[in-house]
């Protein structure tokens, strides 16, 4: 994972200077913005049983919980080269999540129709995730006035996870067949790097006196069935620096029998964004 985020930051770093070197009189301009998100983080995860429990998999639901209360350490920051209508946009996030509460959802062993695991039997059931986000994407401008402006873009979206439950239950877990059986305490863990395509739009309605709404929704599939964001919120712009407060969803869903489950990010950000 840390190497495949390294070599998307680099990418992202040098797609600005590259753009320079080849225009630097067409009228390039650049911005990078640090940011901070403060999202309640609530999802479903996908584990195979561990070895010795008869085979299946079993479901794991993150409890509703923002990052700030089990935040181990962040790092985010967006950057923007643009000149005239076309623009190259970077996203880039990284995410270590501990002892988040978690719930066993089911156990489904192999053969079996599944076995719904009551609240009860949850005793202390934790999950710990660590992960990254990067998008690299191109813009171009469709509509602009002193109203603001509109851009079509398009581009990949990856999202690294590394995930670990730990299973603390009440009692052992049986399922129907000999051999079939979840411990009360096991250990669960899985890793997906999931690439997607990614298309939507995105823009800023200008107020007057630096004030403006910046705006941006974008949809996508691939190793996901699904993945999109919205973003929205209220800015000030002044000179080469600006500050933006606002609100920022994004859901993955691989589906299938697979590790992401109907996993959502959603809360506040604030970030400043400097031009040059």
């Amino acid at each position: 994972m840390a190497r495949t985020l390294a070599a998307l930051a680099l990418l992202a770093a040098l797609l600005p200077g590259a753009a320079r070197a080849q225009a630097t009189e067409s009228g390039w301009a650049f911005a990078v913005t640090p940011y901070l998100w403060a999202p309640s983080i609530d999802g479903k995860l996908r584990y195979g049983l561990p070895p010795g429990s008869g085979g299946g998999a079993t479901d794991v639901r993150i409890d509703n919980v923002n990052l700030l209360e089990a935040l181990n350490g962040a790092a985010m920051v967006a950057a923007e080269a643009r000149n005239g209508r076309v623009s190259i946009l970077t996203d880039l996030i990284y995410l270590s999540l501990g002892n988040a509460g978690s719930k066993l959802g089911s156990v489904d062993f192999a053969g079996s129709g599944g076995t719904a695991v009551s609240a009860s039997l949850n005793r202390g059931t934790e999950t710990t995730v660590r992960g990254g986000v990067a998008m690299l994407a191109g813009g171009y401008t469709l509509a602009e006035g002193a109203w603001g402006n509109l851009d079509a873009i398009g581009g990949l979206r990856l999202f690294d996870i590394s995930a670990r439950t730990d299973v603390r239950l009440a009692a052992d877990i049986d399922g129907p067949r000999a051999g079939q059986s979840l411990s009360r305490t096991a250990h669960l863990s899985r890793n997906a790097t999931l690439v997607d395509g990614i298309a939507g739009l995105r823009g800023r309605i200008d107020l007057g006196s630096g004030f403006h709404l910046p705006y941006s929704v974008d949809a996508g599939t691939g190793a996901s069935r699904v993945t999109w964001q919205a973003i929205g919120g209220v800015g000030y712009q002044t000179g080469w620096a600006g500050v933006t407060l606002g609100y920022r969803h994004l859901y993955y869903d691989q589906g299938g029998s697979r590790l992401v489950q109907d996993f959502a990010f959603s809360g506040p950000f604030l970030a400043v964004r400097m031009r040059f």
